[in-house]
């Protein structure tokens, strides 16, 4: 997962020679083809992303509505922070044609498997369950020591 602050940063640094020598070294780790969505439609989600997660989890999926998950997701911000203090934020990517990358940083991995055994509060619990089932098929990637590293860090 790289964040860009635009398509045009993003594609200028897939122009470098230094990107271009680093995936062909890169690409010999894979042991099956490599696919890229370029996703322009971003939102943060709670503070958004975050250098400072020790476990980050990546959900890739399809959804009959993906702006309905996200605002299912988006909702009860203040209660998400109070009941689940491990989550330092996310990223809620639309890939068009039903596709979706969401990305959502831990304080660490431990924390996040405990905060996922939380009972769910009930004023909560109606929305999140819709927001589960707009998930649809969906992979997730457990990143369980993420390299994060912002520009200018």
């Amino acid at each position: 997962l790289a964040r860009f602050e635009s398509q045009d940063a993003a594609r200028a640094n897939s122009e470098r020679p230094e990107q271009g020598a680093w995936w062909g070294a890169c690409v010999k780790c894979f042991d099956g083809p490599v696919t890229f969505l370029d996703c322009s439609d971003v939102q943060p989600w709670l503070s958004g992303g975050s250098d400072d997660a020790h476990f980050v989890q990546i959900m890739e999926g399809r959804s009959s509505d993906v702006a309905r998950m996200h605002e299912m997701m988006s909702r009860h911000s203040d209660e998400i922070r109070r009941e689940r203090p491990e989550i330092l934020g996310g990223l809620m990517l639309d890939a068009g044609d039903g596709r979706y990358v969401d990305a959502i940083y831990f304080t660490s991995e431990d924390e996040a498997r405990q905060g996922e055994r939380k009972e769910m509060p009930d004023e909560m619990r109606a929305e999140m369950e819709e927001g589960m089932k707009l998930m649809g098929d969906v992979s997730f990637f457990d990143l369980h020591e993420p390299m994060l590293v912002s520009a200018g860090r």
